[in-house]
């Protein structure tokens, strides 16, 4: 009787419990009574994950958490796999059925999924999982490219919490990709005012500036962001390239070598090339020295065939 629990166990692990016909692949397994052996391997998989999380409340968090990360690798059958079992240890939490919304809504069933948040809304009456569902959900929606849902999400962020200053700016960012820069900028001074120690909001402004060709307004926001995190390679990047347009190519290559010494060694070629490009306008002679540079430490912005036309053409 043991070896049988104890294989039962592990069968648990490794694939959903109550494996079926097609019940792992519907919320709460299909809502089917469980036989006298699917009991067993539920009692045991129950026992297993106490040992291991100590209360019923955190094992069902983690397998919550899991779900999320399968459902991020779109890898959906594991993503319900987790969900079902975290439904299995906690079936009062909000968090599960938050997941299952999730999940029905990206397999395409409305209907369900609406039913699913009803049920998540009802366990949550202080909207702290729901904060996190959305938050979780612009993520996914950001992977996938879907900057509307991004929107969408977000707006519901700031209607359960007014003061949330990260959620203003990831919708000003949602409006900068859908070419809404007025909306952009509105909703970025208001992330600034509520934390306007925000390097992010800072560089996201500096980016809305760029674009608009206002490049000394630019130069002042990325300066800030630097003013408040001095190691910020992004911002660096970024008032080299505004101070480049401007023609303060002193400026701009002194921020070029500033990512240099913060870049990954992935990186390095592309801020190696940069740096040549800006040398090449100055007439300095050590273009020629950087771009070789570029060349030995790979550039994937540009490749490897464009930076050997770059250095022929201005390397004799």
């Amino acid at each position: 009787m043991r070896k049988a629990l104890l294989f039962l166990v592990f069968v648990c692990l490794l694939q959903p419990c109550r494996a079926q016909d097609d019940a792992p692949e519907k919320p709460r397994y299909a809502g089917r009574p469980p036989t006298a052996a699917q009991r067993q391997a539920d009692e045991a998989f129950v026992a297993q994950a106490l040992k291991q999380y100590k209360t019923r409340a955190a094992a069902s968090e983690t397998y919550v958490d899991e779900g999320w990360s399968a459902f991020y690798q779109e890898r959906y059958g594991q993503a319900l796999q987790s969900y079902n079992r975290a439904w299995l240890l906690d079936s009062a939490s909000a968090n599960v059925f938050y997941g299952l919304s999730a999940y029905l809504t990206r397999r395409g069933t409305p209907a369900q999924a609406e039913h699913y948040l009803a049920l998540a809304q009802q366990r949550d009456p202080q909207n702290r999982g729901a904060l996190t569902y959305y938050v979780r959900l612009a993520d996914l929606q950001e992977k996938l490219g879907d900057q509307a849902g991004v929107l969408a999400s977000y707006q519901q962020v700031v209607r359960l919490d007014p003061d949330n200053a990260s959620a203003y700016r990831m919708l000003g960012t949602a409006y900068g990709a859908l070419q809404d820069s007025a909306k952009a900028r509105q909703q970025l001074q208001k992330a600034l005012a509520l934390n306007p120690r925000d390097s992010v909001t800072h560089l996201s402004l500096g980016q809305l500036a760029y674009a608009r060709q206002d490049y000394a307004r630019a130069v002042a926001a990325y300066s800030q962001a630097i003013r408040l995190n001095a190691r910020y390679l992004d911002a660096y990047a970024a008032r080299g390239l505004a101070y480049e347009q401007q023609g303060q190519l002193a400026q701009a290559v002194a921020d070029y070598n500033k990512c240099l010494e913060m870049a990954d060694f992935l990186d390095k070629g592309q801020f190696y090339r940069m740096v040549g490009i800006a040398q090449i306008k100055l007439a300095d002679p050590s273009a020629c020295e950087s771009l070789r540079q570029a060349l030995k430490w790979g550039d994937a912005a540009v490749g490897e065939k464009e930076l050997k036309r770059i250095i022929k053409e201005h390397c004799r």
